[in-house]
């Protein structure tokens, strides 16, 4: 994951060699002027961090050697296309993963909320970073 901070000066038309990939991706988006490409930079780094929130969600209780971060990765946007409540009916239904469905159904299913909120497909649909931090999962306003 790569936190970028986005400056006008470096979204115009000389891209380095660091971010090509990532206005390669802004461009498919439908992000073209510069105000549309820092949005999709920002809104890319919150999905980088809904994959870590995932990972984090997942790993530490899950039994050892169940899940890994490629293989999760995969899961969620291969396997189940970033659809998470698929994704959640599959991992409930295999013993090994019931805790980490437990633990995101938490605050009637608050961290799966905050989770596909992060991985949106569309970028401008992402919350920014200080709706992540103030979200009820977080800030664990429904305990």
């Amino acid at each position: 994951m790569t936190f970028w901070l986005y400056r006008y000066s470096q979204l115009e038309d000389r891209p380095n060699i660091l971010s090509e990939g990532l206005w390669r991706r802004a461009s498919v988006a439908g992000a073209s002027s510069p105000l549309e490409r820092r949005a999709f930079g920002i809104a890319d780094d919150i999905y980088e961090a809904g994959l870590l929130f995932a990972y984090l969600a997942f790993v530490p209780f899950c039994e050892a050697g169940v899940m890994d971060s490629i293989s999760l990765r995969r899961l969620l946007e291969n396997t189940f296309q970033l659809d998470l409540q698929a994704a959640r009916e599959y991992c409930s239904a295999d013993d090994r993963l019931l805790e980490a469905v437990k633990f995101l159904d938490l605050g009637d299913g608050a961290g799966w909320e905050l989770l596909q909120a992060m991985l949106n497909r569309d970028y401008r649909g992402r919350p920014i970073a200080e709706a992540v931090v103030n979200h009820r999962f977080l800030s664990g306003t429904f305990l």
